[in-house]
C-alpha cells in the first residue's frame, strides 16, 4: 500500500526500518517473525539484520566477515545471533523432518539422523553470512543448502542401515522395478541367482555405489520422488551382468 498506513503483511514503513535505527528496526522484525514464522517476515528480517550488520561494519560491509567478526558481530549485536538462532532451529526442525520422512520411505526402525553439533555450528556460521553482506531470497536457498551439510554422513548412515535389510525391503523399495533391478544385478551362483540383499552385504562397491547415489540425492534437494531412481541406479551402474558370485 502506497501513502501511509500498514502494508498487506501488516508491517508499517517505519517498522522496516525506514524511520528506526537499525538495531530497533532489527528488534521490531524479529519480533514479528517470532509472532508469525512466515517465510516473509524471515526474508524481512534478514534484509533489516543486514542494514544493522552494515551500519556495524562500516567500510567492510561489502565483504564477508570472517569467523571471529561474525562472533563479534553476535556479543555487539544480540538481536542478530537471535535471528541466526531461530532461522538455524526453524531449518533443523524442517531437515529432521526429511530426515524422519526418509527413514520411512525405507520402513527402517531405527531412529532418524539429527544434526551432530559440528554441522549445527557450521549451520550458524553460513545462515550469519547470508546477512553479512544479504544474500537476497534467503528463505528460499535456506533449507536446500542447509540440508547439504550433513549429506554425507547420512547417506553413510543410511547405507550401513540398508545393508542389514532383507530382500522385502527392496521389494518394497523398487516396486515394479525390482524383477528387472535382481536379474541384471543381483550374483548368480552355479544353481540360483541370489538377493540384491546378499549383493549388498558382500559387494564393498555396491554399497559404495548406493552411498554416493543417496548423498548426491541429498544434496540435490532430497526429492522423495526421485529415490527410486537413485536407488536403482546405484545397483545398476555398479554391476556388470550376468557377474558370478
Amino acid at each position: 500500500m502506497v501513502g501511509g498506513g500498514s502494508t498487506d503483511d501488516g508491517i508499517s514503513p517505519q517498522e522496516r526500518g525506514g524511520e528506526l535505527a537499525p538495531v530497533q528496526a532489527l528488534r521490531v522484525a524479529l519480533e514479528r517473525y517470532e509472532e508469525s514464522r512466515s517465510p516473509q517476515a524471515l526474508d524481512l528480517a534478514f534484509a533489516t539484520a543486514a542494514r544493522a550488520v552494515a551500519d556495524r561494519r562500516g567500510e567492510r560491509a561489502r565483504t564477508p566477515p570472517e569467523v571471529g567478526e561474525v562472533r563479534n558481530l553476535f556479543k555487539e549485536l544480540p538481536e542478530y545471533e537471535e535471528l541466526v538462532n531461530l532461522a538455524v532451529s526453524e531449518t533443523e526442525h524442517s531437515v529432521q523432518a526429511a530426515g524422519a520422512r526418509l527413514w520411512d520411505w525405507f520402513g527402517l526402525s531405527t531412529p532418524p539422523p539429527r544434526w551432530n553439533d559440528g554441522e549445527r555450528a557450521r549451520a550458524r556460521l553460513l545462515v550469519a553470512c547470508a546477512c553479512a553482506p544479504l544474500d537476497e531470497q534467503v528463505v528460499r536457498w535456506l533449507g536446500p543448502r542447509l540440508l547439504k551439510l550433513a549429506a554425507d554422513r547420512w547417506a553413510g548412515l543410511l547405507t550401513a542401515q540398508l545393508r542389514a535389510a532383507d530382500e522385502q525391503l527392496w521389494q518394497r523399495v523398487l516396486g515394479e522395478r525390482y524383477e528387472s533391478v535382481w536379474r541384471r544385478c543381483a550374483p548368480r551362483g552355479r544353481w540360483r541367482t541370489r538377493e540384491l540383499s546378499d549383493l549388498l552385504v558382500h559387494d564393498d562397491d555396491v554399497a559404495a555405489s548406493l552411498q554416493r547415489q543417496l548423498a548426491r540425492w541429498l544434496r540435490d534437494g532430497a526429492r522423495m520422488e526421485r529415490l527410486t531412481d537413485e536407488v536403482e541406479a546405484a545397483f545398476v551402474h555398479s554391476r556388470t551382468p550376468d557377474r558370478l558370485a
